[in-house]
């Protein structure tokens, strides 16, 4: 039995599907996982490191170009096709789509093929279970929440009163050990200093970097961090000079790419700074990271900073506007940083918020209703 997972174009989309992946084994399902991806190379890059077949789909983001938009139509019709014949073909029995350009075609193709679960039961229609992740949904969840089966939300959506709210699906290995000193050991930390994380999101994030690297040429901001250690994810966006930044200051760090051990970076780390994806916002509360978000500034619906918004309420974390230009976020930053590294009593107060208010398991909820959409 194959079970279909759409999402792609981010580490966001594809990670909660795999978490999905985690918990329908550990109910003791005998299925084949494929994935619907879109061709941006992280997309394949994550896939082949967890060793899951997938389908590369054509589609991209929804243009309003009129000169582009017959293109991305083509495309579209080429992508639903494309899903109808590995739905059929692979004898899928449920699609689970989390949002994201490629989820359109997948609901639209999935959604119109129709299965016999059993000899002489009648045909009907593949269970669609579509899975809303940010806080303001995306256009290809608006339009297509009227065509799955089910819906399900990690935040509350007004349009679709009838949807189910769950946690957001992390992967076991998002989540780490509460043992602060165990995760430094497995990460090569040092055990005598807090920590502090910066994470732009599974690509990275060019406007922390540069703020991170504008901070560091703050001699006090240099000289509370050299007592610290910082884990640094820069993704791609020029890590060797994020590295040399922090050389010059004297601050301890480690800079790296990617980390696929993100439950261990959180839980390794006394303070965060970070984008606001919903992942982000998930992983930073499952592992009680007291954080300083950076929602990604193009967004016109603001949606990284709603994500983040329910834990700022609570006492967890800040928000703080990327204003792109790294002397500016400097600025702004720099005195925030600084009360919140020297002051523990605030740190351990909102990593206890944290702890207290930790949300259930979203991939375990969908997995049982897969699980159940698939043995009807």
């Amino acid at each position: 039995m194959t079970i279909l997972f759409a999402g792609g174009g981010t580490g966001g989309h594809i990670f909660p599907n795999l978490a999905v992946v985690e918990r329908l084994r550990e109910l003791g399902l005998a299925f084949e996982p494929h994935f619907l991806i879109s061709n941006r190379p992280l997309d394949a890059k994550l896939l082949h490191q967890h060793e899951v077949p997938y389908t590369v789909l054509p589609v991209g983001p929804l243009t309003f170009n009129p000169l582009r938009l017959p293109g991305w139509y083509s495309d579209y019709r080429r992508s639903v096709r494309r899903v109808v014949q590995v739905a059929q073909g692979r004898r899928a029995a449920a699609l689970v789509a989390t949002g994201g350009f490629v989820s359109g075609p997948a609901i639209a193709g999935a959604a119109s093929v129709k299965i016999s679960p059993r000899p002489g039961f009648a045909r009907r229609s593949l269970p669609v279970l579509m899975v809303n992740l940010d806080a303001a949904p995306g256009k290809a969840n608006r339009v297509m929440a009227r065509k799955a089966t089910h819906v399900m939300s990690v935040y509350p959506v007004t349009d679709w009163p009838h949807a189910q709210t769950i946690a957001m699906p992390l992967r076991r290995i998002a989540v780490g050990p509460e043992d602060k000193a165990a995760a430094r050991k497995k990460l090569g930390m040092l055990d005598d200093r807090p920590g502090l994380l910066v994470c732009g999101g599974s690509q990275g994030a060019d406007s922390i970097n540069k703020a991170m690297i504008a901070l560091t040429k703050d001699p006090q901001v240099a000289t509370a961090l050299s007592k610290w250690q910082v884990l640094h994810l820069s993704g791609d966006r020029d890590p060797q000079l994020v590295r040399e930044a922090y050389k010059q200051a004297n601050i301890p760090a480690a800079v790296l790419t990617f980390c696929d051990e993100m439950g261990l970076a959180w839980a390794a780390c006394d303070l965060a700074i970070s984008r606001a994806g919903a992942n982000s916002v998930a992983e930073a509360w499952a592992n009680a990271c007291p954080t300083v978000f950076l929602p990604y500034p193009y967004h016109k619906d603001e949606h990284q900073r709603l994500n983040a918004q329910p834990l700022v309420d609570k006492g967890g974390a800040l928000v703080v506007k990327d204003l792109i230009e790294p002397d500016a976020n400097a600025k702004v930053l720099a005195p925030l940083l600084l009360e919140l590294v020297r002051d523990e009593t605030r740190r351990a107060t909102a990593r206890k918020i944290m702890l207290d208010s930790r949300p259930d398991d979203g991939a375990m909820a969908i997995a049982r209703w897969v699980h159940d959409a698939v043995s009807e």
